[in-house]
C-alpha cells in the first residue's frame, strides 16, 4: 500500500481548478502493474468535482476551488499495487518503420517542455541517431544524456514545503535550459532525452510513479511502449528499465509535457507538501468526500491487509474497506481483532458505528468510482456519570435550600 499526500498553500486569492491523476492499472513491453486506487481523501472547501479518462489510462480528478490567501489544498491518495509479470528480455535490432499508427505520430512532435523541432536538439539527434536501428539509437541518446551532472537541490526544494510557484511546470527546466546548464533532475533529464529521441525519429513519452520519479518510453514496432531509463539511480539495465517497484502515477497523455497535479489558472501556491511523512497533518475531519475503487469481495478476504487504508490515526489506528460483490457494495471498518461492515445504499445518508466512532455519509457511483459525500467521522454520545453526578448534587442542594425556605416561610 503506497500513500500519495499532496497539499497546496494558496498565496494569493484566487478561483482555480485543480487538476490530479490517479493511479490505475499500467502495461507495457516489460511487465503489467494492477493499481487499485483503495482511497482519496479530498480536501472539503471545494465547489465543484468531477472524473474525467484520457487516452492513455490515465484518470483525472478535478475540483474547482475559491481560495483565499492561506487556504489549503488537500488530497491524500492509497493505492494498492501488484506486478502481474516481469520480462526483461533483451531487445535485439529494431528497424524504424516507414509509417507509426496514428495514436502514436503524436510522440513524435514538439511540446512545451520538449522542443524536438529546435535545431540544437536535432543536431544532437542526428549525432547519436543508428541509422535502421531505433534500440541502437535509444542506447546512444541515454549514454549521451546520463552525462548529465544530477541537481539534487532541486529535488530537495521540490519535497521540502518551501517551493512557492504560480505553474508547477515552470519550476522544472526545459529541454534547452538542461542543454545549457548541463544539469537536470529526473524529469527534467526524461524531458530532454524525449526531446533528442522524437527529433531521431523515436516516439517518447513520459511516465511519473508515485514518488515522483520520472522515466522516459519509447515506441518500438512489435513491442510497443518499453520503458527506459534516463536518469539511473541504480545499476543497469537502463534499457528496458524494470518496472517491478514502481506503481505509475500518471503517462504523458500528448506531445507536450505533463505532470501529475496542476491547476489553471495561473496562480501563486505554496507546495507544502509532497510526502506522507507525519500523520499530525492528517485529519480525517478536514475531508468531506472520499473515492474509492470498490474491491472485490473475495480478494479482499484473502487479504484484507493489502486492500484496507487507514482512515483515523488516532488514539488508535482504524482501518477501512469498501468492497463489492456482484452487485453489493460494503464498507468495512478493521481495528486489531475487531471489525464492522454495512451493506451500502446508494443516494442515502449511511452511517455505521465502530467502538467509540460512528462513520456517515452518503454514497453515489461515477465511473468504476465509489463517491461518498458529506463524509464525517464522530464520537458516539455516552451517558457519563462523571458529568451527571455534579448536575445531581447541585439539584439537590438547590432542592434542600428550596424545602428549607417553604419550611420557614410557613412555619411563620
Amino acid at each position: 500500500m503506497v500513500p500519495i499526500f499532496l497539499r497546496l498553500q494558496a498565496l494569493q486569492k484566487s478561483n482555480i481548478t485543480f487538476w490530479q491523476t490517479l493511479p490505475q492499472n499500467f502495461s507495457d513491453h516489460v511487465a503489467s502493474i494492477d493499481a487499485k486506487v483503495l482511497a482519496v481523501f479530498v480536501s472539503s472547501s471545494f465547489l465543484g468535482f468531477n472524473l474525467s479518462r484520457d487516452n492513455v489510462r490515465n484518470l483525472w480528478m478535478t475540483a474547482n476551488y475559491s481560495l483565499n490567501s492561506g487556504d489549503y489544498i488537500s488530497t491524500l491518495i492509497w493505492v494498492s499495487s501488484k506486478t502481474i509479470s516481469e520480462d526483461l528480455t533483451s531487445l535485439g535490432l529494431v528497424p524504424f518503420p516507414d509509417n507509426y499508427p496514428e495514436d502514436v505520430k503524436t510522440f513524435l512532435d514538439s511540446g512545451r517542455k520538449i522542443p524536438a523541432k529546435n535545431q540544437a536538439i536535432r543536431d544532437i539527434a542526428a549525432k547519436y541517431k543508428q541509422p535502421q536501428n531505433m534500440t541502437q539509437t535509444v542506447r546512444n541518446v541515454l549514454d549521451f544524456v546520463s552525462e548529465q551532472e544530477y541537481d539534487p537541490e532541486k529535488t530537495r526544494l521540490l519535497m521540502s514545503g518551501n517551493l512557492n510557484t504560480t505553474d508547477i511546470l515552470d519550476f522544472f527546466k526545459d529541454a534547452l535550459e538542461v542543454r545549457e546548464t548541463n544539469s537536470s533532475i529526473c524529469i527534467e533529464r526524461s524531458w530532454y532525452a524525449a526531446a533528442i529521441l522524437r527529433a531521431a525519429g523515436v516516439p517518447t513519452r513520459t511516465v511519473t510513479d508515485v514518488r515522483l520519479k520520472t522515466w522516459i518510453q519509447v515506441w518500438l514496432p512489435e513491442y510497443g511502449w518499453v520503458d527506459a531509463e534516463a536518469l539511473c539511480v541504480q545499476p543497469p539495465p537502463m534499457f528496458p528499465r524494470p518496472l517491478s517497484s514502481s506503481t505509475p502515477w500518471m503517462i504523458e497523455n500528448s506531445s507536450d509535457a505533463a505532470f501529475p497535479f496542476t491547476w489553471l489558472p495561473d496562480a501563486l501556491m505554496r507546495v507544502a507538501n509532497l510526502t506522507f511523512g507525519d500523520v499530525e497533518l492528517f485529519d480525517v475531519n478536514q475531508y468531506k468526500m472520499v473515492l474509492s475503487e470498490p474491491v472485490d469481495a473475495e480478494l479482499f478476504r484473502k487479504d484484507p491487509t493489502k486492500f484496507s487504508f487507514p482512515i483515523v490515526f488516532k488514539p488508535e489506528m482504524v482501518y477501512a474497506a469498501i468492497t463489492q460483490e456482484e452487485s453489493h457494495l460494503t464498507f468495512s471498518l478493521l481495528k486489531e481483532n475487531e471489525n464492522a461492515s454495512k451493506m451500502l445504499t446508494l443516494g442515502e445518508s449511511n452511517s455505521i458505528t465502530f467502538g467509540d466512532l460512528v462513520f456517515s455519509f452518503k454514497p453515489i457511483r461515477q465511473e468504476n468510482f465509489l463517491i461518498l459525500q458529506d463524509f464525517a467521522v464522530g464520537e458516539v454520545l455516552k451517558f457519563d456519570v462523571r458529568i451527571f453526578a455534579p448536575v445531581v448534587g447541585v439539584s439537590i442542594i438547590v432542592a434542600t435550600v428550596w424545602l428549607y425556605w417553604i419550611r420557614r416561610k410557613h412555619g411563620r
